[in-house]
């Protein structure tokens, strides 16, 4: 889009074409404009689209197309010149303007730049490098990873190499899981850098070269026109108005308009102001790069993204690592006191004393806790890719059950990302319909030019809310003889038409006030009947529709050459998903607080935060600072924040992760992208850039916020199967230790050491058919308690301690046998076996365990199967593997 600029033999800066009057203007100061065209059925090979600048708001997007027809020799139609390393030709002559030669256009000098280069850096974000080896190496490091080693060197030590090989494996398989993980943390910012290699035209020594974006300092004078992604943070400094697209940083569905009137608050040159990252959509010109690198708003956003990239342990396991370790250090501390009291009183023979402590360790460690959660993690990760959520960090599984809060980006996520009109706020005069007003609006609109988000929305909404056979129907009824298409200088469209019952029609669409009364602007010109008497009541209705973030354009008919009456304000908004209310209605039902977290203008986000039920307390970015325990309460309560950065955006996360909260956050751009990171739970939405999907931990790969809703719910049956073997597994660490601990402290009895390790193999390897297990979510968010777990296991363990010494001391009575040791042996690891075998049933359910045997709440069928084949194989070795 934008000027067409062809490149012909002999020329060294680019030729324009306008659709008006042909007059050439000088390079780099064109201002196209459109008058009639002819319709033609289609574009041939010697026909390119041209498109005029403009919007009714004096910057609001795409404008008319219209069709030109030119020489195909030699022309050239630049979208972009920012190439490929491999495929530009750097250090060449650009055939572009040159442009001016004033003090702030001079561009630099080679040793300049050079100088520059080596004060500032590289325009790229620096790579932080970890060898593969090392990020595998640290997966072996760590109070679970320890005792496994530990565990690994006694079996070694003693020279029991079958459960040597059981525990080096679980702990080789552990660390494999968590190194595939941790390189996945990688790809946001490599997403993020591979938007900077690419080249662009740089003024150097007075001459326009190819130069690399890479190497461009502060200080260098580009030239960028429409397709090019801006370089660098810059100030526009000359050319044509341009429309920049900066919907990747800010979130704003409409194009900005650069140079644009500073709006009050703004620092000056806000309104020259070009984003690196952000992509031309329309015009050219000569722009001043001011920042570069990592202090460039896309740079620091990468930068946040470094600093929150890597794999974070999840709330829940971080929770029951806590009970883990109070459980294995006391058992430590145990096991140290056995092996003193055994070698040192008893004179045992050191060998057999390490057994027993082999025993212990082993009993004390819960080998398969994190394989389990794996397996868990999983299996939900795989049912939540058949509901198109594609879980890319598993811990997010364990986060989601918890989260307290939502974040979520607006354009794209809670809206469509495409303008609509709302017919039902429209206003008319009498006798003018709301769907008439509709119609004359598409009918005023250029269907041929996809890309104006005005006239798409127009004809779109035209579909939607007339059907898209009678809505066709409807606009084919005019039959256009002249079309004058939309500039910056008239700010509306005029279409010449024939209707059958309506006669000879002139339909006008642009800016209320300049189709009410165009003025002498040089266009076709008129004043609406009445102008004056309605001008006030016009006036208000826009106001009040822009206050509330719409997008209003005004039309005006006139019929058989009779003057111009003003018909209706049509006003448009970047409307909200189908599903988005009532998904945000589910998910507060769930206890989760819903935010919304823009970078558009604040009036549009109040707005459509009111259409989708989520409140108008949304505040603008600008009262996130300076950071203060006020500020950190006004985030709490707010609804959420509007014009921000995505700084901005990381602020708010931490500051509720401050205050103990679990946030998710929603987002589809590279301004997404840090808070995605920083966020114990990052979704990136339907259609979201690679920046954002690499920095997420979970991808939505259909529209809307819905499977958001189906992931806490699968998340909460996941964190209760959790929590159920959590509680049987460490309830079974504490019976184990205590049984042993007691028998050799009060009764100078020891167990085998292969009762007790094919005890806690046997009782880990069971339980793995809990991670599919049926379970019900919670209605509230699931907030993992280190003393309530500790409680409650210990309450099992201890119950099931006293279950085993009531067995071992009262068993000569009641079970007599042959009554050798390895027959009471036998008996107490039954007893043992089985107890903790059934305690499973206990742990998974809150209520009375019979209950729970049936219904829906009744345990799954492998789950059952495992628990009874385990009791009939430990009764067997019990009997017979003497």
């Amino acid at each position: 889009r934008g000027e067409l600029a062809m490149a012909t033999t002999g020329e060294s800066t680019a030729s324009k074409l306008t659709a008006s009057t042909a007059t050439p203007r000088p390079s780099g100061t064109s201002r196209p404009s459109v008058t009639s065209i002819t319709p033609r059925p289609s574009l041939g090979p010697a026909s390119v689209p041209l498109v005029a600048d403009g919007s009714p708001d004096g910057g609001r997007g795409v404008p008319e197309l219209t069709q030109v027809s030119i020489d195909p020799a030699g022309a050239q139609l630049h979208m972009s010149n920012l190439a490929p390393r491999e495929e530009s030709f750097l250090g060449e002559h650009a055939d572009v303007p040159l442009g001016s030669t004033g003090p702030h256009t001079i561009g630099l000098t080679s040793a300049e730049a050079h100088r520059r280069l080596t004060e500032f850096g590289r325009n790229e974000i620096p790579e932080r490098v970890e060898p593969w080896y090392a990020m595998l190496l640290k997966q072996f490091v760590g109070l679970m990873p320890f005792m496994l080693e530990i565990a690994t060197v006694l079996s070694a030590a003693i020279g029991d190499w079958p459960d040597f090989a059981v525990i080096a494996l679980m702990l080789v398989v552990n660390a494999l899981i968590g190194f595939h993980e941790e390189l996945k943390a990688k790809q946001s910012l490599d997403a993020l850098k591979a938007q900077m290699t690419a080249t662009v035209p740089v003024k150097r020594d007075g001459v326009m070269v190819i130069a690399q974006v890479a190497e461009l300092v502060p200080g260098d004078v580009v030239f960028l026109r429409g397709g090019n992604v801006v370089p660098a943070d810059c100030e526009w400094l000359e050319g044509d108005p341009m429309l920049v697209d900066t919907a990747a940083l800010t979130g704003e569905p409409v194009p900005r308009k650069v140079p644009r009137a500073e709006r009050d608050g703004e620092p000056e040159g806000a309104g020259r102001e070009l984003l690196s990252g952000c992509i031309i959509k329309q015009g050219e010109g000569h722009c001043l790069v001011k920042e570069t690198g990592l202090r460039t708003e896309i740079g620091q956003a990468a930068g946040l993204v470094q600093e929150a990239s890597g794999h974070s342990v999840g709330v829940f396991e971080s929770k029951i690592m806590q009970v883990v370790r109070v459980v294995i250090l006391l058992s430590l501390v145990d096991a140290g006191v056995v092996l003193w009291i055994s070698v040192r009183n008893r004179h045992e023979h050191f060998t057999t004393a390490l057994l027993n402590v082999l025993a212990l360790v082993i009993g004390a460690v819960p080998i398969a806790l994190p394989l389990v959660m794996q397996v868990t993690m999983a299996i939900g990760a795989a049912k939540m890719a058949k509901q198109e959520a594609i879980i890319t960090h598993l811990t997010a599984l364990q986060e989601v059950a918890s989260m307290s809060v939502l974040c979520s980006d607006k354009t794209g996520t809670l809206t469509t990302a495409d303008m609509r009109v709302l017919p039902s706020k429209t206003w008319t005069r009498k006798g003018i319909s709301k769907d008439d007003a509709l119609i004359f609006a598409g009918v005023a609109s250029n269907p041929a030019n996809k890309e104006d988000p005005i006239d798409k929305a127009v004809l779109q909404s035209v579909e939607d809310h007339l059907g898209s056979s009678h809505g066709a129907a409807c606009l084919a009824e005019y039959s256009k003889t002249k079309f004058v298409g939309f500039n910056p200088t008239v700010k509306r469209t005029v279409v010449y038409c024939a209707h059958p019952q309506k006669g000879e029609l002139k339909i006008s669409k642009g800016l209320v006030d300049k189709v009410l009364a165009t003025g002498d602007d040089g266009g076709d010109c008129w004043e609406c009947v009445g102008a004056e008497a309605i001008r006030e009541e016009l006036a208000d209705v826009d106001q009040r529709l822009s206050s509330q973030g719409y997008k209003t354009v005004g039309v005006a008919v006139g019929d058989n050459g009779g003057p111009m009456e003003f018909v209706a304000i049509v006003p448009m908004i970047d409307p909200p998903r189908e599903d988005t209310k009532l998904t945000i209605h589910r998910i507060r039902q769930a206890g989760i607080s819903v935010k919304m977290i823009t970078g558009d203008h604040l009036n549009i986000a109040v707005e459509t935060s009111r259409l989708i039920g989520l409140g108008t307390g949304v505040l603008p970015a600008t009262d996130l600072w300076p950071a203060s325990a006020s500020r950190d309460d006004t985030i709490l309560r707010a609804d959420g924040f509007a014009q921000v950065l995505p700084k901005d955006k990381r602020e708010v996360v931490l500051v509720l992760q401050g205050r103990g909260l679990v946030v998710g956050m929603t987002g589809d751009g590279v301004n997404d992208a840090p808070a995605l990171a920083q966020s114990q739970i990052g979704i990136a939405v339907d259609g979201a850039t690679e920046a954002a999907r690499s920095a997420a931990d979970m991808i939505l790969t259909s529209p809307g916020l819905s499977v958001i809703f189906d992931a806490v719910a699968e998340s909460r049956r996941i964190f209760a199967r959790l929590r159920a073997y959590v509680l049987y597994r460490i309830a079974a660490t504490i019976q184990i230790v205590l049984v042993l601990s007691i028998m050799i402290y009060a009764y100078e009895d020891t167990m085998p050491a292969l009762y007790v390790i094919l005890l806690a193999l046997l009782n880990d390897v069971t339980m793995l058919p809990i991670a599919d297990d049926r379970a019900s979510p919670s209605a509230l968010p699931e907030i993992p308690s280190m003393p309530a777990i500790l409680v409650a296991s210990l309450l099992y363990g201890l119950l099931e301690t006293a279950q085993t010494l009531i067995v071992y001391e009262f068993q000569p009575q009641w079970f007599p046998g042959d009554g050798s040791e390895d027959y009471r042996d036998a008996i107490v690891y039954l007893q043992m076996s089985v107890a903790i075998e059934l305690l499973i049933f206990s742990c998974r359910t809150p209520g009375f365990v019979l209950g729970a045997m049936c219904g829906d709440a009744r345990p799954s069928l492998p789950l059952a199967l495992a628990v009874l084949g385990a009791n009939v194989l430990v009764s067997l070795l019990a009997a017979f593997g003497g």
